[in-house]
């Protein structure tokens, strides 16, 4: 049995690992800190987590936060590693298929990012998101009209993504495509 310091200790880690997750997190779009300082906040993450004797039902979210953090500090195959146990344990979690996604990418494992996307869009079929690194990921495998299939499902579920294909360099492989141009002429 958990005594009420221990459950105030782990949600102190829990909190504490978050927040240092958030500070080499929340720039990330525009002014990305520098590889060595996301470096040393994900080994600060992982070892407020590490210290969590008793996760109890914590276990897929502490496995979650230690792969977001192994992926901040772009060790993709130990974010990876991370990120499985965690979804093996909550099979449904979107935000874990997203992120193995992003990593499997990053590793070029186009083939395994789909294969994740495609479980989050059967998961959530509304999420814009899911679909929209579908379409990317897609893209990657030159394959431009299941592309622009999951990208206009994307931009239907959430108009705001029509901003970002003019930029997204995943779409350049098949930009010049006579389906992709057709079909996103119209979305786009």
């Amino acid at each position: 049995m958990m005594t009420c310091i221990e459950r105030v200790r782990r949600k102190r880690a829990i909190q504490t690992a978050e927040g240092y997750l958030e500070l080499a997190m929340v720039f990330d779009d525009h002014w990305q800190l520098d590889l060595p300082l996301r470096k040393k906040l994900a080994d600060l993450v992982i070892a407020c987590l590490s210290r969590i004797q008793k996760p109890q039902g914590h276990k897929p979210y502490i496995l979650f936060l230690k792969g977001q953090a192994a992926r901040t500090a772009e060790r993709f195959k130990k974010a990876i590693s991370y990120l499985e146990q965690s979804l093996r344990l909550d099979s449904d979690n979107i935000h874990t298929l997203l992120a193995l996604g992003w990593c499997y990418k990053r590793i070029h494992r186009t083939d395994l990012a789909i294969e994740a996307m495609e479980i989050a869009v059967e998961i959530d079929s509304d999420s814009a998101i899911a679909h929209y690194n579908l379409a990317c990921y897609w893209s990657l495998a030159n394959r431009p009209r299941i592309a622009v299939l999951h990208l206009s499902n994307a931009i239907s579920l959430n108009p705001d993504y029509r901003n970002l294909v003019a930029t997204e360099t995943d779409f350049d492989i098949i930009r010049d495509d006579v389906d992709f141009v057709e079909l996103t002429s119209v979305i786009v």
